[in-house]
């Protein structure tokens, strides 16, 4: 498959969302159908929709409690091979003292076995699965910004 990804191609697809479980899988159909239309490897596709599932998941339960009526705007956008997602919330602002698992290097993780679950690991899964993680606050807003450089497909 060609890639779709031109020199200088730069576009973005907002996506507008309820804090609402079963939106994330909408999300993640868009960004497969969007990534995988411009020629962009799988496994980079998988990367960036688990980072994307990750922080929506955790704006949905942390940031706004489970409330299901709230509203997540995830925004795609794309320059030649650099994806960029930011994922905007008006939660209140990711706790200062919690901002390290975000935003500090990724620390290894631990093989897991019988006893290790997914959960509490999800933002230490994204720092491992994109390139960089920005988070900034504004005009009552939260910003996470995703970047990932990602391989295309040879034709």
């Amino acid at each position: 498959m060609e890639s779709a990804l031109s020199e200088g191609a730069n576009f973005v697809i907002t996506l507008s969302i309820q804090s609402r479980l079963d939106q994330v899988r909408l999300v993640r159909a868009a960004l497969f159908g969007v990534l995988d239309h411009l020629g962009v490897v799988e496994s980079d596709i998988y990367s960036l929709q688990l980072a994307v599932t990750e922080i929506v998941n955790n704006c949905f339960e942390h940031g706004y409690e489970g409330a299901e009526d709230r509203h997540i705007e995830v925004r795609i956008q794309v320059c030649d091979a650099d994806v960029q997602i930011n994922v905007i919330d008006d939660a209140p602002p990711f706790p200062q003292d919690q901002r390290y698992r975000l935003l500090d290097e990724p620390l290894r993780m631990e093989d897991p076995d019988e006893e290790w679950t997914i959960r509490g690991h999800g933002l230490q899964i994204v720092r491992q699965t994109v390139d960089s993680v920005e988070l900034t606050t504004r005009n009552g807003q939260n910003c996470i910004t995703l970047r990932k450089h990602v391989g295309l497909q040879e034709n």
